[in-house]
C-alpha cells in the first residue's frame, strides 16, 4: 500500500485514508475512455497534493455523471482536505441517499460524518486559551556575568569593579507562568492547489530567577507578544509576531524591548523543513548607568531541520547574522552565528536535546578604558531532557532539566569567563 502524503495534520491523513478504504467497494467509473481517464487523472492530482485540481476534475465528472458513487465519494473527501467541511457533507449525503449502496460503505460512510462534525466543531472554536507554568531550580557557576548578552554585557564592568569575584557561584529559584491564546476566525485562503487557514496568536507570560545571594543580579521579564499567523498543512506557514519585554534586573527596571519577528517555513518534503527567521528589536535602557546601550539589534537566520526514524528523531543546523547599532560606539557590534542540534525520543514519554552555538562579536570603535579594539568568539552548549508523568501525584506534569556552558573569548581580558548553568524543575500545560 503506497502511503499517501496530504497537506494536513497525520491524523486528518490516516482518518481520510480509512475513509478512502471504503471507495474499493464502490463502482468505478464506466469503462468509458473518458470517464475512466478524468477520474484517474483526479486520483493522480491527490496523490501529487493539487487538491484544487482535483476538485475542479471530481465536480466536472459528477455533475455529468451523477451515478458515479465512487467519484462523489473521492470528491467528499478531497472537500474534507481542504476543510470544505459543508461541500463534504453534501456530497458524503448524496451517496448515502442510494437505496442500493452496499451495507460496508454506507457504515463507513456514516462513520466519516461522525468524525466530519468533530473536525467542524473543533475548527469552529474561536478562543483557544492554554496556560504554562514551569517551577525550577537552577546552579549558576559565575553569577555576575549578569542575564546574558542579548539582555545586557556586563561581564566586563563586573569583573572591572569587583576582579576578586570573578566566577561568582550561587543556586536559586526559577518561576515562569504563561497563558497563550488563539484566535481562529473562521476563514480560508486559497494557496496554490492547497487550502490554508489564518489565525491570530497572542503570549503573555512572566520569567523570574532570585538567587539565594547574589540578588543584584535577580533576572524578571514581563513578555507580552501578538500577532497573525498563516498556514497551509503540509506546505508552509509564516507569522508575524510584535513583542515587548520588560527587564528587570536586582531591585530595579533595566530596559524595555520592542520587537518585531516575521518569519516563514516551507515543508521540503514530508521530514523536511527550512525556517527563515528574521528579527527587529530597539532596545531601551533605564538608568544613568546604562546611558549609551540604547539602539537597535537585528538577527537574520535560516535553519534547515530533518526528521528520521518516523520523526522519532530531528536533526537541526542553522547560520544566522547579527547586528546592534548602539548608540555608543564601543557597544556596536556585528558578527556571523551558527548552530547544530537534535532532539530525540530516547525513552517512552521522554526526550533528549542538545545543541551547540557560536556567535562572533566585532565590535566598532575602542574599548573606553583598554583604548583596544574588542573582538569576542562565544561558544555556547546545551543539553536536556523532559520526561512527562502519567501517575502519581504530579500526573500531568513533566520532570525537564537542562544543562548550559557558556565559553566567551575575548581581545580584552576582562570579557572573557567560563559559566555552566545547571536547572531541574517541573512543567506543565492547563
Amino acid at each position: 500500500m503506497t502511503r499517501e502524503r496530504k497537506p494536513v495534520r497525520a491524523g486528518w491523513a490516516i482518518r481520510a485514508w480509512a475513509f478512502c478504504l471504503a471507495l474499493t467497494a464502490v463502482p468505478a467509473p464506466a469503462e468509458e475512455p473518458p470517464e475512466q481517464a478524468g477520474f484517474a487523472a483526479a486520483l493522480g492530482d491527490v496523490e501529487a497534493n493539487r487538491l484544487r485540481s482535483a476538485r475542479r476534475r471530481l465536480e466536472a465528472l459528477v455533475a455529468g455523471n451523477p451515478s458515479l458513487l465512487r467519484a462523489r465519494l473521492e470528491l467528499a473527501r478531497v472537500c474534507y482536505l481542504q476543510r470544505d467541511y459543508a461541500a463534504a457533507r453534501a456530497e458524503a449525503n448524496r451517496v448515502l441517499a442510494e437505496p442500493e449502496l452496499p451495507a460496508g460503505v454506507r457504515t463507513t460512510v456514516l462513520a466519516f460524518l461522525a468524525q466530519l462534525d468533530a473536525d467542524e466543531a473543533r475548527y469552529a472554536a474561536r478562543h483557544q486559551v492554554v496556560g504554562t507554568l514551569y517551577a525550577g531550580a537552577v546552579y549558576d557557576t559565575n553569577v555576575n556575568v549578569g542575564p546574558n548578552r542579548d539582555v545586557i554585557d556586563i561581564a566586563g564592568d563586573s569583573f572591572l569593579i569587583n576582579p576578586a569575584d570573578r566566577e561568582t557561584a550561587d543556586v536559586g529559584v526559577v518561576l515562569t507562568p504563561g497563558v497563550t491564546h488563539t484566535y481562529n476566525p473562521g476563514r480560508r485562503f486559497a494557496a496554490g492547489e492547497q487550502t490554508g487557514v489564518a489565525v491570530w496568536q497572542s503570549q503573555a507570560s512572566a520569567y523570574y530567577r532570585a538567587y539565594a545571594d547574589e540578588s543584584d543580579f535577580n533576572l524578571g521579564v514581563l513578555t507580552a507578544r501578538t500577532g497573525p499567523a498563516w498556514i497551509v498543512p503540509g506546505r508552509w506557514r509564516a507569522g508575524l509576531g510584535v513583542q515587548a519585554d520588560q527587564v528587570f534586573l536586582g531591585q530595579d527596571g533595566l530596559a524595555l524591548f520592542g520587537t518585531v519577528n516575521p518569519n516563514v517555513a516551507w515543508q521540503l518534503g514530508q521530514d523536511t523543513e527550512l525556517r527563515v527567521d528574521g528579527i527587529v528589536t530597539q532596545r531601551m535602557y533605564q538608568g544613568s548607568d546604562n546611558e549609551g546601550r540604547d539602539g537597535w539589534f537585528r538577527l537574520g537566520s535560516v535553519a534547515l531541520t530533518r526528521y528520521l526514524a518516523q520523526r522519532r528523531v530531528g536533526l537541526q543546523a542553522g547560520l544566522g547574522y547579527a547586528g546592534f547599532d548602539a548608540d555608543a560606539q564601543f557597544l556596536t557590534y556585528e558578527g556571523p552565528e551558527a548552530f547544530v542540534g537534535f532532539i530525540a525520543q530516547a525513552w517512552r514519554r521522554g526526550t533528549v536535546y542538545a545543541r551547540a552555538g557560536y556567535r562572533r562579536y566585532d565590535f566598532d570603535g575602542r574599548e573606553p578604558v583598554f583604548d583596544e579594539p574588542r573582538d569576542d568568539d562565544e561558544y555556547r552548549l546545551i543539553a536536556g531532557f523532559n520526561h512527562d508523568l502519567v501517575a502519581g501525584p504530579l500526573a500531568g506534569w513533566a520532570v525537564q532539566g537542562a544543562w548550559t556552558w557558556t565559553r566567551n573569548d575575548s581581545s580584552i581580558p576582562i570579557y572573557e569567563f567560563d559559566r555552566q548553568q545547571v536547572n531541574l524543575g517541573l512543567a506543565r500545560s492547563f
